[in-house]
């Protein structure tokens, strides 16, 4: 004789999953018991709270300064106080990075796109030698324009000496500028200018900062295809170049 199936699960299963379902003593949600439930939620609970911790601990350290917006380089900076980079490695990467962006700085400053008093705060040390107070003070108070665009470009950058304490920096650049040839002319011309700026930054507030500084026009770059023994240009030149806008 066939056995009879139809009957399988139709009262035993049944009461075993309709008891879990109905909320039996024990058992929470879908049928876990609530000892698992009370797990979960408490794992849910750290997650949200170190979420919290994390996304606040970020916020503050954007933003530990007025003005001030954090950013990430090897060797500096680490943020920018009203437009004016900040925060080096006290190695020689981190002095040379520092004065170079010293030199675009103090550009920007007398393009009159950032406050040449912030330069001296941030970026400047405690006695600047008179050749640089000049410097500053021909930057300061300027307002910009709107007629045109002044950059500083580096592009052989040497350091002549390094000392955990001091550097003195070499950068060979080119001053580009775009702007319209007239007033009333649409037409844009663009004009490039080479130069040489030493730099000797000291360190000091747990931060590199210029103490004093020296221009010269050139070389050309055709006068710098085969420099003397004795410029800046025939030192081993700093490997590793980035740039980024800082509005």
């Amino acid at each position: 004789m066939a056995r009879d199936f139809s009957a399988v699960g139709s009262t035993g299963s049944t009461t075993s999953a309709t008891g879990s379902a109905s909320g039996s003593p024990g058992s929470g949600l879908f049928g876990l018991p609530k000892w698992v439930l009370a797990m979960i939620a408490a794992a849910v609970a750290f997650v949200v709270v170190i979420a919290v911790v994390v996304l606040t601990s970020g916020g503050s350290e954007s933003s530990t300064d007025d003005g001030a917006d954090a950013i990430r380089a090897a060797h500096g900076p680490t943020t920018t106080i009203d437009g004016v980079p900040a925060g080096y490695t006290r190695d020689q990467a981190g002095a040379q990075t520092a004065a170079v962006n010293f030199t675009q700085a103090n550009g920007q400053a007398y393009a009159g796109r950032i406050d040449a008093q912030r330069l001296k705060d941030v970026a400047v040390a405690a006695e600047p030698t008179p050749a640089l107070t000049e410097v500053l003070d021909v930057s300061s108070e300027r307002q910009e324009t709107g007629r045109g665009t002044v950059n500083g470009v580096p592009m052989i950058v040497t350091v002549e000496n390094f000392s955990q304490d001091s550097a003195t920096v070499s950068v060979w650049g080119m001053g580009v500028s775009q702007s319209r040839v007239s007033q009333d002319s649409d037409k844009v011309g663009i004009l490039a200018i080479y130069s040489t700026t030493t730099v000797t930054m000291v360190w000091e507030n747990d931060d590199w900062k210029a103490k004093d500084w020296s221009y010269k026009s050139g070389p050309t770059l055709e006068e710098a295809q085969f420099p003397a023994d004795e410029s800046s240009l025939a030192k081993q030149a700093a490997d590793g170049f980035y740039a980024f806008y800082v509005n």
